[in-house]
Formats: structure tokens, C-alpha cells, sequence
């Protein structure tokens, strides 16, 4: 079922080929309860509890919210599509470098392989497993996640196992600093995905 999709702003600028950053100050407890209303509907599955952390101790974030926002909003759909049993965990902490928040999202579901850990984050590419095969996606968001965790100046990574789980994490800088990253991708319009959360 869909749930949420980009803002109309967003999807403008990717059918103009373009995204741009929008910065605005905002603060992760704030950002945590807008995700928790927006993607309660998706947990179907009794077996499966999604849990947010209560942040503590992180600075307020100067960057572009939506993005930031976009980005955990797929980790966590894609989280609750592969998870039978067990919880979904999201959580926010300050690097030791004082300068950048990790944002996590943890899952009990059933992992990804090592050989496929990096394949995930190409554009298009899904990996065969019984439950995909009911829960068919564009192969899209995760390659745009890691677009727009860089354009913000930041990175994403995964660790996983196999039949235990897996950890998608956001490494996003406290302020958006234009020398640290472009302030726009170009996007081939056809390719760009409109709709982040199925």
C-alpha cells in the first residue's frame, strides 16, 4: 500500500533533472515522531514491533530535513517489508568527531548476503529471496538513498548476516557545508524514482 511519496517540490526538481538542498534547522526528536505517525501503517505484522530510540544528547541538524527524512523513511519500509518477527530499530548518535549523526536503522529480518551487500545500493538491481518475490520494488531507493546521504555531504553503509539481520546507517554532517558536497546531482528524468515508500 502506499503510504507516503516526495514532496511535490522534489518531484519537480527530479523531473527537471535537478535536486537541490533546502537547509532548515529541525531537531532529530522532532523528526523521529513525524517518521513514527507516518509509517505506524505500514507494520501489518503483529510479530514485528517498529521502535524508535529516544535521541539524547544531539545537537540541533542544519541540513535539508526532507532528505534526511527520505532517506530513513526507505531504510525503514524496506526493514518492515523483510522482517517476519522480531523489530525494526531506529536510533541517532553523535560521531566521535563531534561534527556528524549517525542515524541507524536495525532489523531481525533475513539479512543480506556479503556478496550482494554492495549490489543492493545499484541502481535497478533487487535480490532474489522467497519474501521479495511478493514484495516486488523498483530496485531504486536504496542507490537514491546513498545519492542523497552524499549530496548532503554524508554516506551510508550496511552491515548484515545472513538469517540474523541487517543495520542500514545515514552518516549525515550536523551542518550542511556546500564545500563538502555539490549542492546539486543531475539525474536522468526518466530514471529518477517519484515514490520512495510502497
Amino acid at each position: 500500500a502506499l503510504v507516503a511519496s516526495v514532496t511535490p517540490d522534489f518531484t519537480a526538481k527530479a523531473q527537471a533533472g535537478k535536486v537541490v538542498v533546502h537547509t532548515i534547522e529541525f531537531q532529530v526528536p522532532n523528526l523521529f515522531g513525524a517518521l513514527r505517525g507516518m509509517l505506524r501503517p505500514l507494520l501489518l505484522n503483529d510479530s514485528v514491533s517498529l521502535v524508535f530510540d529516544e535521541p539524547e544528547g544531539l545537537p540541533a541538524l542544519y541540513t535539508d530535513e526532507s532528505k534526511v527524512s527520505q532517506i530513513l523513511r526507505n531504510f525503514i519500509s524496506n526493514a518492515l517489508k523483510f522482517t517476519e518477527r522480531g523489530e525494526v530499530r531506529i536510533s541517532a548518535r553523535v560521531m566521535p568527531n563531534g561534527d556528524d549523526v549517525a542515524f541507524t536503522v536495525r532489523d531481525t529480518g533475513m539479512g543480506i548476503a556479503p556478496e550482494d551487500q554492495e549490489r543492493i545500493f545499484q541502481e535497478f538491481t533487487q535480490i532474489d529471496n522467497p519474501i521479495q518475490r511478493h514484495v516486488r520494488g523498483t530496485g531504486l531507493g536504496l542507490p537514491l538513498c546513498r545519492r542523497l546521504a552524499e549530496l548532503l555531504g554524508g554516506s551510508v553503509s550496511l552491515e548484515s548476516t545472513p538469517g540474523l539481520g541487517s543495520k542500514f546507517s545515514a552518516t549525515i554532517p550536523t551542518v550542511f557545508a556546500p564545500a563538502d558536497a555539490p549542492r546539486s546531482f543531475e539525474a536522468d528524468p526518466a530514471r529518477v524514482p517519484i515514490l520512495l515508500v510502497e
